[in-house]
């Protein structure tokens, strides 16, 4: 624990789900963390569970990520309040799910600004509250939607701004960690898979236990649905001294989705019968 103790952290959309998760974690691990959503409630919410567990954060909300203005007050609030950031974690995103020919312009458009262009925003207004530190590190959210498939089970469509947007944010990570390394800036990027998210619920059920679960974990290697945890673990690693080797790289937390092509675990019948082929033409 405390690997990361003393530095300041940004962390966007910490009203609830991975957001929340994050502040959490980050906190244990002894940063000092500021958050800020859209949703008061839930930001401040998230304040009180850092708080009751001895943590020490600062909440900002409502604060609009798709409005530069906002985000320059997001990033010289951190700065003032705990002197300077050592740390950007790109949470924060939302899109709306449509089909290529009935999504309206105004929706696609909406995926783009609250999927990459909030983190183009964010990484701008940081660096030079990072360039009065000597160095700092970026974690940016992309999606395992950014490199194979539409992310959805079955390939179903809905979900192409998603993708989009999500390559958008892996190549962005890419291409920043070009430009910032004299600037000892570090940008990675962290891919979820399937996770267990408040919106993901109505997919997965409850318990896992709608028709759709069984095809979300087929879909990797690793037989469980994916938990917040498994992303904000990765995260902190990132942004820990332990990754100060680590820039420009795409850690897939998918349980092996992309490994597998999102096909899964191999098909036993299928492989029995290959094996059987394989064996027939060895002795032949």
């Amino acid at each position: 624990m405390a690997r990361l103790k003393n530095k300041v952290a940004v962390i966007t959309g910490t009203g609830g789900g991975m957001g929340r998760d994050a502040a959490l974690r980050f906190s244990d691990e002894g940063a000092l963390v500021v958050g800020c959503d859209l949703k008061v409630p839930g930001n401040d919410e998230t304040v009180a569970l850092v708080r009751a567990r001895g943590g020490e954060m600062t909440g900002i909300a409502p604060l609009d990520l798709t409005v530069e203005a906002e985000v320059e007050r997001l990033m010289a609030t951190a700065a003032q309040v705990y002197g300077g950031i050592d740390i950007l974690y790109n949470n924060a995103a939302s899109f709306r799910l449509g089909t290529i020919e009935a999504q309206s312009y105004e929706d696609f458009e909406f995926g783009l600004r609250t999927e990459i262009s909030t983190v183009f925003l964010a990484t701008k207004h940081v660096i030079p509250h990072f360039r009065r530190r000597g160095g700092g590190a970026i974690i940016n959210v992309g999606s395992i939607a950014g490199q194979v498939g539409t992310s959805v089970p079955g390939n179903l469509p809905g979900a192409a701004v998603h993708c989009v947007a999500k390559a958008g944010v892996i190549r962005f990570t890419e291409v920043a960690a070009i430009e910032l390394a004299s600037l000892n800036i570090r940008v990675n990027t962290v891919s979820p898979g399937t996770i267990a998210t408040p919106q993901l619920a109505p997919y997965i059920g409850v318990n896992g236990d709608s028709k759709l679960f069984r095809t979300f974990i087929g879909d990797a290697l690793v037989d469980r649905i994916g938990r917040p945890s498994d992303v904000v673990a990765a995260a902190v690693f990132l942004a820990s001294d332990e990754a100060e080797f680590i820039t420009g790289a795409n850690l897939n937390v998918d349980g092996g989705f992309v490994a597998s092509g999102g096909r899964g675990r191999p098909d036993r019948s299928v492989a029995a019968a290959f094996e059987q082929i394989m064996e027939s033409l060895t002795q032949a």
